[in-house]
């Protein structure tokens, strides 16, 4: 009796240490690095081209909250996301959509994840949709 307690036991503290490793290697999957060579609009915020995070901030969330931080500390924005399912990716990857000389932040896919965060599109963006519909053009920069 002694022995199944004990064996028990250590099958717990095992699934435990798994599970916990599971998470730290989820979590670090949350974070992309990029240098953006353009100045661009996330949300209602306009940053400057540079190298930045890109952060889940409520990973556990249905709707996933990007932070967008400027490595250097300059400037920072929180974009709200939707869910887009599609294909499994290997690398991440940033979408940008360009009208005329402005870039909006649009999408972002985590490495090893089947699921994009699509970014809720802001007042400015709907406005350039409009104004420049023929015009449009899809800028992808794939990190690491």
């Amino acid at each position: 009796m002694k022995k199944l307690i004990y064996t028990l036991t250590m099958l717990a503290a095992l699934v435990i240490v798994s599970v916990s490793t599971a998470q730290a290697q989820t979590s670090n999957q949350q974070t992309v690095i990029a240098t953006i060579p353009f100045a661009f609009s996330a949300g209602k915020t306009n940053l400057p081209a540079g190298k930045y995070t890109f952060t889940v901030v409520n990973p556990s969330s249905d709707r996933r909250v990007l932070e967008i931080r400027n490595v250097a500390g300059h400037a920072t924005a929180l974009v709200q996301t939707n869910n887009v399912h599609g294909i499994l990716a290997d690398n991440a990857k940033l979408v940008f959509e360009r009208y005329d000389d402005q870039y909006f932040f649009t999408q972002a896919q985590l490495p090893g994840d089947a699921t994009s965060l699509a970014a809720i599109r802001s007042r400015s963006e709907r406005k350039h949709m409009i104004a420049n519909a023929a015009k449009k053009s899809v800028i992808v920069i794939s990190a690491g």
